[in-house]
């Protein structure tokens, strides 16, 4: 018996598809998370958003100083909320 393989369309765009919803949902998580870690005052070190860059997701820290409750100061340790918050929903964290 002999047989042949035949791909079923374009399986990657259609598993992001599928699963889609479920990536955004966490990661309005992780911003939600992040927020409520925020250090300096005024908002200045935030939003922490989500952003819809093409199929992906990304969850980004748009505020002036927020570079620096990520990473810290010469002056102040850092505080990283954002890879706090990644780290604490089960995924890793990666620099883009």
């Amino acid at each position: 018996m002999a047989g042949t393989f035949e791909p079923a369309g374009d399986m990657e765009s259609q598993v992001r598809a599928t699963v889609a919803d479920q990536v955004r949902e966490k990661c309005e998580e992780i911003a939600s998370m992040a927020n409520s870690n925020l250090v300096f005052p005024s908002s200045k070190s935030g939003p922490v958003v989500v952003i819809t860059a093409g199929e992906n997701f990304v969850v980004s820290n748009v505020g002036p100083m927020g570079h620096f409750d990520e990473w810290g100061t010469i002056n102040n340790p850092p505080y990283a909320p954002l890879r706090r918050a990644v780290e604490s929903s089960g995924l890793e964290f990666d620099e883009i």
